[in-house]
């Protein structure tokens, strides 16, 4: 059997042991709703506040504005649904990086009779003055990642929030700031409270954690949940937590972060080393101001789904774009031509993602099967 090398960390990370066991211990030692009022159910609503405080200690916000959510999916899906509560069709700015579960709102809204406008990020970086040109007396939302899922640029996140906040001083009218985070927890250095943003997504499977769980940091009291399903998380998320997994995401959070400087230092060296052997290549990635977690090159002119294919049968899991753009054709290219990388490059786009379990051996040994690969191709 092919002994199998995983670089698709993006997508999702294998889970610690430390929190499968967390997740094990809750399952089978908390039985009660954390809504009840019995003795079991007093008791699980006292860890879930615990994980709740020890969350928003990680995050360094106060614990009141922790909401525990499936993931970061439905964390963004809470910010942007909220919008419909509102009694008149307004304007709201998204980036063409988005992930797909932000961007895709956009054709939702402009259905309602919103307007919506996207923005280009030249070489990979959203700018202030392209965001401060589409704000009018009408934004009410603005949505700008932080770490892009396909090529791992890092955005200018404070200073897209001060932009905004100009505008709001001038017009009177709150404008809410959202950003997905999900690739930014326990990989590179943050602060919400200095980001300056109104909320912030983050999910639990690319931490280490398990998969269908995740946060949603929010200071914006006029956010209202669509689904009015029950008074679970004060409100914003109804249906019984998922306890035994928000516990393994906490233990996951407490680990990556307290290892975060080391694992960033070891995945810088990786990242090097294959940008290095793979220098005959386009290099999609950045070279400034990005995540070493995730590198993109092009294969071109070869379709990197057939690249993928290849190397999966040499043992080696890569990305031919993100995840969830992998179940609709064409996705991450669009995310690559609103960077400006050329179409052919794009359609070649193969994404390479790290954890700090990743090894150098197997870096070289991955390098070498893309450069083969190529070879026997061409």
């Amino acid at each position: 059997m092919t002994e199998i090398h995983y670089f698709d960390n993006a997508a999702t990370t294998p889970m610690k042991e430390q929190a499968i066991q967390k997740y094990a211990s809750v399952a089978s030692s908390y039985i009660g709703n954390p809504s009840a009022l019995h003795q079991e159910g007093l008791k699980a609503k006292a860890l879930l506040q615990g994980l709740r405080e020890t969350s928003a200690a990680l995050l360094d916000v106060p614990a009141s504005t922790i909401f525990f959510t499936s993931g970061g999916t439905e964390s963004n899906a809470i910010i942007l649904n909220h919008l419909m509560w509102k009694p008149q069709k307004a304007e709201i700015i998204l980036t063409n990086i988005e992930h797909p579960s932000i961007k895709e709102y956009g054709t939702f809204f402009r259905q309602l009779g919103w307007k919506v406008i996207y923005l280009d990020a030249p070489k990979g970086f959203v700018s202030p003055d392209d965001l401060r040109k589409a704000l009018t007396d009408k934004t009410r939302l603005v949505c700008c990642l932080l770490v892009n899922n396909v090529t791992g640029s890092i955005q200018d996140i404070a200073s897209l929030v001060s932009v905004v906040r100009e505008k709001e001083t001038s017009t009177g009218r709150k404008i809410h700031f959202h950003t997905d985070a999900v690739q930014a927890l326990g990989k590179i250095p943050f602060s919400l409270i200095s980001l300056g943003v109104d909320s912030a997504s983050f999910s639990a499977h690319k931490i280490h954690g398990p998969r269908g769980v995740g946060i949603l940091y929010n200071t914006n009291a006029s956010v209202t949940a669509l689904n009015r399903a029950g008074e679970q998380e004060n409100g914003l998320r109804g249906g019984t937590e998922n306890l035994s997994g928000i516990a393994a995401m906490v233990t996951a959070m407490e680990d990556v972060i307290a290892e975060q400087d080391a694992s960033y230092q070891h995945v810088e060296k990786i990242n090097a080393l294959l940008r290095d052997r793979l220098s005959f290549l386009p290099i999609l990635s950045p070279s400034k101001l990005y995540s070493p977690y995730i590198l993109t090159v092009s294969v071109k002119p070869w379709p990197s789904e057939v690249f993928t294919r290849m190397l999966y049968a040499k043992g080696f899991c890569v990305s031919s774009g993100s995840a969830c753009s992998n179940n609709t054709k064409q996705k991450s290219q669009g995310v690559l031509l609103a960077m400006q990388v050329h179409p052919q490059d794009a359609k070649g786009s193969l994404r390479l993602s790290f954890s700090g379990k990743t090894t150098i051996e197997e870096a070289e040994l991955l390098s070498q099967a893309i450069e083969t690969t190529y070879r026997e191709l061409a």
